[in-house]
């Protein structure tokens, strides 16, 4: 499970038109949904592709729906070249047990691709004779300095829980844009749901050069702030994702429709903007990680919380 880095859902986006969903969606024809990852981290590093549903988008990165809504796509050539003349022809990723969930989902691996912050990559797929393009270029993250976390006290039924606070410093002379999540592995993209997948963006026009215990739930996400709890004893992972302002820009839209259900005083929902060529959707990121990992004390030693 460790040797599969996290996708997340999740890149320079080259085509940034904001479309109106077609709300007669159960006669449009499916479409190539792209999911990829490029990260600093060991490799490999996965691009899932699947169709779109008529009614509604079935790619991870929606945050809707889980991959057994998706029709995968088993038999596509996925290429991925970097600005440094290396290229990568990816396999199709088909775990050995039928029963783990990633099983057969349409993921690709690549072979040997390194992810470098400060390069940018180049996706190329094939599929159904059709070609799709995509570029990611991988921004720098700051370090993770350390992970705290604050006691708080729900207002709804007086229980004590934990939230994450992370400090790092914040480059300066340049806009920044963040992803913040809370789920390490595999798992974190598999499950798209916001029920599953806890993350955070974030942008640094509010942030102080040095950037002391940031509550993690402070930027835009799809959960309420008291889903970003923790008990004592529990241990605690955070990674600071690097993002263009393009797929910062993607998020914000993704997010944006947990709150608008297109009613009559509400705008109408519009599909996020995607960097995938030739009508695809979905997204090709490449994000640079800085990730620190600390556990709460449990009852019987004392608890260390920031106020």
């Amino acid at each position: 499970m460790k040797r599969i880095v996290l996708f997340l859902i999740l890149s320079i986006l080259l085509l940034g038109c904001v479309e109106d969903f077609n709300l007669k969606l159960k006669d449009a024809e499916p479409r190539l949904v792209v999911e990829g990852l490029i990260t600093n981290k060991p490799g490999p590093y996965y691009v899932r592709l699947t169709k779109s549903i008529p009614g509604g988008v079935s790619s991870n990165t929606n945050l809707s729906y889980s991959t057994d809504n998706a029709e995968p796509v088993v038999d596509a050539t996925v290429i991925i070249t970097d600005d440094l003349n290396n290229a990568d022809t990816l396999k199709a990723y088909k775990s050995a047990d039928s029963k783990e969930i990633y099983y057969n989902q349409g993921f690709y691996e690549t072979t040997k691709l390194k992810g470098i912050p400060g390069h940018t990559y180049h996706l190329w797929v094939i599929d159904e004779g059709n070609e799709y393009t995509a570029s990611a270029y991988m921004s720098i993250v700051p370090e993770i300095d350390s992970i705290g976390y604050v006691k708080k006290i729900s207002e709804k039924d007086g229980q004590e829980f934990y939230v994450p606070l992370i400090s790092f410093k914040e480059p300066q002379g340049i806009d920044n844009y963040y992803l913040i999540q809370l789920k390490e592995d595999f798992y974190s993209r598999i499950y798209s749901s916001r029920q599953e997948w806890k993350f955070s963006i974030l942008s640094d026009t509010y942030l102080n050069p040095y950037v002391s215990n940031l509550n993690i739930s402070t930027g835009a996400n799809p959960r309420s702030f008291q889903y970003w709890s923790y008990k004592e004893g529990d241990s605690i992972y955070v990674a600071l994702n690097s993002l263009t302002k393009e797929a910062y820009n993607y998020y914000k839209v993704l997010l944006d429709q947990f709150e608008n259900d297109g009613g009559a005083y509400k705008p109408t929902p519009s599909s996020p903007p995607t960097n995938i060529s030739n009508g695809g959707l979905g997204l090709f990121r490449a994000s640079a990680v800085s990730e620190k990992r600390t556990k709460i004390p449990s009852t019987n030693v004392n608890i260390w919380f920031m106020n």
